[in-house]
């Protein structure tokens, strides 16, 4: 009877144990973004089990005791800790402010902190996206060490990362780490062909990272990572104005449902009667992603980015209009528009806890049709007195590619290792052509009506095919030492017809052109301790001649590839318990045949392999955090860009600067959150560059210029307000300056703009 008892006792404890225990389960998002973050680790540690978040944020533990303690951690974010009877339905995890422990993707493919990958890396976040509300993105990416795009107009860029001041295929953009145009059809204007909407945060690699992305990735290589579904739902709609005539409106929407999340937005962007004549604009974007958990082990991503753009194209001032203000414009007839649409589906399955395989396949559209000032050229040449004055050429043109591509990946990560293998394939049939035009030009230098002709100067197609085979091994020698060692091999054909004849302007006959190339990079990352690493690279990067200077204006087409050898040493330095942050590189960067357009007798220009240069530069970002509410950052490049070798022509200008290369670029920005005004901010950002030449002899020089910008906003609950002044000061200067044989050129800067923005989030 006392064992009945004793048995009975034991069933009536454990049905009360079992009635102790309880589910959890919930979502975790970003608290900046409202994404849901995928693997985040939810432990109990009581109970010494734990489990991982999927695509759409949601986690759930079974069986645990309402006292266990469980921990929600995550790469790059503060850690949290719950009873389990405690835990919320919604998590939300505040990234890490240290800049050592940033999270990159670009640098391999996976999430890594920053100090641990032995390259020139820089992350711009979504807060500092957020503050900054950027009209064109040279705001954001100027604020980081080394980097200077080069606003020319309306989104219309060029760009400077260890290099001078560049129009060529010498940088690589990437959208969720896909190239956003093909090899081979490079433009210095394609982050016009970027979805601000969609933007969660870029990431910057500096210098040659051809061992990975392939051709391109010289100067450098910036990725643009797009927003994810959020948990929960959320809804917002904004709008923006200025006193120049900008203007912008925008919604998104977004969500996850059972295992199914959603992005989606829209945006316009545009202006009317600015402060120059014939600058008005419009862009138009559309962007959705979709993320899908199949399996516990395996999701999907895919996403659709659309944009239509259309500008008057206003082009550069001469030295008189320029330095008078006056803005009237000396093209009255000039345009680009621009029609991209990319598409991507990710298909990535964890086969076990060490080996991961990912597949991609992607396809663009992309029509880039102008009536392109640069391409005016007058009749009249100064240097020999003949010709008409009122009488010039030009063209009306059209570069037009679709692609069809895949990228696959397999991933191992073992104790010590990690190794990742990968093939790229990129099929971009291309076709491009230009029709000459006559054009009339005024006594005032006005260019003010053209007349179409029957003429084409160039008709052709070329089919190119990239194929590209990759690896990729880190070793962790030691928990202080890390080696890394990257290789790729790339063949690249282009299958070039020719629609006109040999008198034709471009007249070269039909061929096959291949270019293979082998790319290594090698590096080292010591880490001293939490607050101080070192790292040195070497890396080996090359582009093929562009399409457009292989095919354009030539009857044979002799372009040889360049190739570029960069060394690299830094380091990233945390002082002061974290108050005083350092991020610091030295690098030198060598080009053999390098491609230059080289000035010809008549004024005209060819590209040609003829020189050999060296680009050498130091590197600093520093960040400082006063206090909690204070902080300030300088970010800059100290950096000279020569000719070893140059002799065009029968001119030598060896020794010589390049043109479009300040010695200093530097921007510096104090910021400002108040604990006594919750939710508001301002900023004072400052950016400044040196003087530099605007010609290949080394003649004349740009004076450089100092701009000051002023940025405060408020959060209101759902409603935020913001204010942006731009050109603080009202600086006549520009953002490029160059001189030709037909006289001097300036892009003016934009004067002062007061920017005005409200924006209202719902759930």
């Amino acid at each position: 009877m006392q064992n009945k008892f004793i048995i009975i006792g034991v069933f009536f404890l454990s049905l009360l144990g079992n009635a102790q225990q309880i589910n959890i389960s919930g979502k975790i998002t970003d608290r900046q973004t409202q994404e849901a973050l995928m693997g985040v680790n939810v432990f109990d540690q009581t109970q010494n089990k734990g489990t991982v978040t999927d695509i759409t944020g949601h986690f759930s533990l079974t069986n645990c005791q309402p006292n266990d303690k469980i921990i929600v951690s995550f790469l790059g974010y503060k850690s949290l800790e719950f009873k389990a009877s405690d835990v919320p339905a919604v998590i939300s995890l505040t990234a890490k402010p240290d800049q050592l422990d940033k999270v990159v993707i670009t640098a391999g493919g996976e999430r890594q902190r920053r100090k641990d990958v032995p390259i020139s890396i820089t992350q711009i976040s979504a807060k500092e996206l957020e503050e900054t509300k950027p009209i064109t993105l040279e705001e954001v990416l100027n604020k980081t060490p080394g980097v200077m795009m080069v606003d020319l107009g309306n989104e219309q860029h060029s760009m400077s990362i260890r290099q001078p001041i560049s129009y060529k295929s010498v940088f690589l953009y990437l959208e969720d780490g896909i190239p956003i145009r093909a090899t081979g059809v490079f433009n210095h204007n394609a982050l016009i062909e970027i979805n601000h909407a969609a933007l969660k945060k870029i990431e910057i690699i500096r210098g040659p990272y051809s061992a990975i992305y392939g051709s391109g990735a010289i100067g450098g290589a910036i990725n643009f990572i797009t927003k994810e579904p959020s948990a929960t739902p959320q809804y917002q709609v904004y709008a923006m104005g200025n006193n120049v005539g900008y203007r912008k409106i925008g919604a998104s929407a977004s969500g996850s449902f059972n295992k199914t999340g959603v992005f989606a937005a829209i945006d316009y962007s545009g202006r009317r009667n600015g402060y120059r004549e014939h600058s008005d604009y419009d862009k138009k974007s559309a962007f959705v992603k979709m993320n899908n958990q199949l399996s516990k082990k395996t999701y999907l991503k895919t996403a659709i980015n659309y944009i239509d753009y259309k500008t008057d194209m206003t082009g550069g001032l001469d030295s008189l209009y320029f330095y008078g203000q006056d803005y009237t414009s000396q093209y009255r007839f000039t345009y680009r528009k621009v029609q991209a649409l990319r598409y991507y589906t990710q298909l990535i399955s964890n086969l076990t806890d060490e080996h991961q395989v990912k597949a991609s396949i992607f396809a663009r559209y992309n029509v880039v049709g102008q009536n392109p000032h640069y391409r005016i050229k007058d009749d009249y040449k100064p240097w020999t007195g003949t010709g008409d004055p009122h009488l010039a050429h030009g063209e009306i043109n059209e570069n037009k590619f679709y692609s069809v591509g895949t990228i696959l990946e397999d991933t191992y990560k073992l104790k010590k290792w990690r190794i990742t293998k990968g093939v790229s394939v990129d099929y971009s049939p291309n076709s491009y052509y230009a029709k000459y035009i006559r054009i009339h030009k005024t006594d005032d230098a006005i260019y003010d009506s053209y007349q179409e002709t029957d003429s084409l100067k160039t008709d052709y197609k070329v089919n190119l095919l990239n194929i590209g085979v990759y690896a990729n091994v880190a070793y962790k020698v030691s928990p202080a030492l890390k080696l890394l060692a990257s290789a790729r091999l790339d063949n690249i054909n282009y299958d070039y017809k020719n629609n006109l004849g040999s008198a034709a302007f471009s007249g070269a006959p039909d061929s096959n052109n291949f270019f293979n190339a082998f790319t290594p990079k090698f590096g080292a990352v010591y880490q001293v301790n939490n607050d101080l690493s070192f790292y040195v690279n070497y890396s080996k990067g090359f582009r093929p001649p562009e399409v457009g200077e292989l095919y354009r204006g030539v009857k044979v087409p002799v372009l040889e590839p360049v190739y570029y050898d960069n060394y690299e040493g830094g380091s990233w330095i945390s002082l002061f318990d974290k108050k005083l942050i350092l991020d610091l590189s030295y690098y030198v960067l060598k080009a053999e045949n390098e491609i230059i357009s080289v000035k010809l007798d008549d004024g005209s220009r060819v590209n040609q392999n003829v020189a050999q240069t060296t680009h050498k530069g130091f590197e600093f970002g520093v960040q400082y955090f006063a206090t909690k509410e204070l902080s300030l950052k300088v970010d800059g490049a100290v950096s000279t860009h020569k000719f070893d070798v140059y002799t065009p022509k029968g001119h030598d200008y060896s020794g010589n600067e390049m043109p479009g290369a300040p010695k200093l670029i530097m921007s510096s920005e104090l910021k400002y959150h108040p604990s006594f005004l919750k939710g508001a901010y301002a900023g004072l950002e400052w950016f400044h560059v040196d003087p530099y030449y605007m010609d290949e002899a080394n003649t004349q020089k740009y004076e450089g210029y100092d701009v000051f910008n002023l940025r405060m906003g408020k959060q209101f609950k759902q409603f935020k307000v913001w204010l942006n002044i731009l050109n603080l000061t009202d600086k006549l200067y520009a953002t490029a300056a160059s001189k030709s044989a037909w006289g001097t050129s300036y892009r003016p800067g934009e004067k002062r703009s007061f920017n005005l923005g409200v924006s209202y989030s719902f759930k």
